[in-house]
């Protein structure tokens, strides 16, 4: 229910889960009458599905005009002694490379509280540039909404406008207490974390390992085979499907950038989604879950919809390939290679939620 003191207060309060547009993307629209084009966040939790959705959308936005260019974030996650453990910190330092490695995408940095108390603040601060002062606090939100897809999506949260001017000097103070999350003293701090208590268990973050284990035990409600070969099936070829990045001519690109081609023999009309209005610029996304690479996210892309690629960056379906092969990263994938290690192509399996398994 609504507390009568902050109705009484004149404080915005939002009792759904619509939070996206308000906390998350409005700040930021050019049609916003002072734009922001930095976002900094205290959250107790997180989770990488979180950080890769909205990364992705405000990425999308920027280039569509839509957002403001020069985005940046700042993640300061507080609750690390109960709620990080070492495998979700890996995950987030690999997808936070992911993503800095990525054109378009906004400048994103996450920082861990390592000194003192543990913080169980929710905070976003939005803020926009001035000449004389770099970081002018624009808009703030505060409330009970961590910044997870648990919170977002899946339970009933409370979101208040508070001075950005106070929220953004505890910022500061909090800040003080923080390490960023690729300083290479992390790893030995986080070695004693319990990871059991009851709020820790509330937030679960990224659990890609039981999902896919658990979709793994029901039937899909369709199969799809798709092949990573040219359309004639001759070898992979360069500068094209898991060799996307690796050029003959020498252009420079990440060479673990690939993706999976679509070509008309594999096709199955329906199988992924596809643009919702032909004037869209893109297909939407959907998630997949790999039994030993995490959580992403793919969409078809390219003109006739002749490819599927990972959508925080494009390395990722490359880098996983390679390492289930066994190649080295960023070292060019032949069809023999493939054959040796058994398979020439990978299997999607599609579920009624819309989660797909990715196997290969």
């Amino acid at each position: 229910m609504t507390d009568i003191r902050d109705v009484l207060m004149g404080k915005s309060i939002f009792l759904t889960s619509s939070f996206d547009e308000p906390v998350l993307y409005a700040p930021a629209r050019i049609e916003s009458p002072s734009p922001c084009n930095s976002l900094k966040i205290v959250t107790a939790f997180t989770d990488c599905d979180r950080i890769s959705t909205h990364m992705i959308a405000l990425s999308d936005g920027m280039r569509t005009g839509q957002f403001v260019k020069g985005l940046s974030v700042e993640i300061i996650l507080g609750m690390t002694k109960t709620g990080l453990s070492p495998k979700k910190h890996e995950d987030i330092c690999r997808l936070l490379r992911f993503l800095s490695g990525t054109k378009g995408m906004p400048s994103i940095s996450c920082r861990y509280v390592v000194q003192g108390p543990e913080v169980h603040s929710k905070l976003y601060i939005w803020s926009h540039p001035y000449e004389n002062d770099p970081e002018v606090p624009g808009v703030a939100y505060c409330g009970s909404l961590n910044y997870t897809m648990n919170a977002y999506y899946k339970r009933r949260e409370t979101v208040s406008t508070c001075s950005a001017y106070d929220a953004y000097q505890y910022y500061k103070q909090v800040r003080e207490f923080t390490v960023d999350c690729f300083d290479p003293t992390v790893s030995e701090k986080l070695k004693n974390v319990t990871n059991n208590s009851p709020e820790a268990l509330d937030e679960p973050g990224d659990s890609s390992e039981s999902d896919y284990l658990f979709y793994d035990s029901m039937s899909p409600v369709d199969t799809l085979r798709v092949s990573l070969l040219l359309a004639d099936g001759s070898d992979t070829g360069y500068g094209s499907g898991v060799n996307w990045g690796i050029r003959k001519n020498g252009t420079k690109r990440g060479q673990n950038q690939a993706y999976i081609p679509y070509n008309s023999q594999d096709r199955k009309a329906g199988f992924f989604p596809d643009r919702l209005n032909p004037s869209d610029e893109n297909c939407p996304m959907f998630k997949v879950i790999t039994k030993d690479f995490g959580s992403f996210h793919m969409r078809m892309a390219q003109q006739g919809n002749k490819a599927i690629h990972s959508v925080e960056s494009n390395a990722i379906l490359g880098e996983w390939i390679r390492k289930r092969i066994g190649a080295p990263s960023g070292g060019y994938v032949t069809k023999h290679m493939l054959e040796l290690y058994g398979r020439t192509y990978v299997t999607f399996r599609r579920y009624a939620d819309g989660t797909y398994l990715l196997d290969f």
